[in-house]
């Protein structure tokens, strides 16, 4: 079924269809990202690390659309998705409550869409099913590992007199040497709607690129958005 997806859809794009009034707009929206990463640990026979893992990540972002050009539309976005998770780390000598940490991605989304049809709302002032697909770029995160905690703690041999844990952890997720940066291409669909002078979003994405979500080459979201139309 997967490998209909892409044809489908190129296929879509050059199919003329009967287009609402042309718009563009701004708008806020929620993602929600679908994706396992599971419990991992790292140790030597002085430290140890364990990390709990998460299911998923979500939080929102902005996003533009233009539904002005003939046969196609148009939409960029940008988004953050994160995840707490809970982090042990210890030695012989000393220990470290369970801490949490955050995994986060920063993605920026260009979208080609296509109307397929159009939907009868008369209500809400009409609505449309629309696919497409574009490109993406990413910096996520990196799993806090074993280099990675010896590093923002230091000798916990001396007993970690006058550290500042949190400060540590703030400064490094602020270096942009211990972000990941990937890229990649991405599908979609979803369905508009008008209500008023807002037009209602929910879409289902599926992205393509390496180094974003840990141990995996894809994963998919769902997004809801509102944007106040023109």
């Amino acid at each position: 079924m997967k490998r209909l997806v892409v044809p489908i859809i190129a296929l879509t794009l050059f199919i003329p269809t009967q287009r609402a009034d042309a718009l563009f707009g701004v708008g806020l929206k929620y993602v929600g990202d679908s994706f396992s990463v599971g419990e991992w640990s790292d140790g030597t026979t002085l430290y140890s690390l364990s990390g709990s893992g998460f299911d998923g990540a979500a939080l929102g972002g902005l996003f533009v659309y233009i539904d002005a050009i003939p046969f196609i539309d148009l939409e960029a976005s940008f988004e953050m998705s994160g995840a707490p998770y809970d982090l042990e780390f210890q030695n012989s000598v000393t220990s470290l409550p369970a801490t949490k940490f955050g995994w986060t991605r920063l993605s920026t989304y260009y979208t080609a869409r296509k109307e397929v049809f159009g939907l009868g709302l008369p209500i809400l002032g009409g609505g449309a099913i629309h696919v497409g697909g574009g490109i993406n770029s990413h910096q996520t995160s990196k799993l806090a590992d074993l280099d990675m905690m010896s590093g923002i703690i230091g000798d916990l041999a001396t007993g970690g007199e006058g550290m500042k844990l949190e400060s540590q952890v703030e400064d490094f997720v602020k270096n942009k040497d211990n972000w990941i940066e990937g890229s990649g291409v991405h599908l979609q669909a979803g369905l508009q709607m008008k209500v008023l002078t807002f037009n209602a979003f929910v879409n289902y994405r599926i992205t393509m690129a390496e180094d974003v979500v840990p141990d995996a080459k894809s994963f998919s979201s769902i997004w809801a958005g509102l944007a106040f139309g023109l």
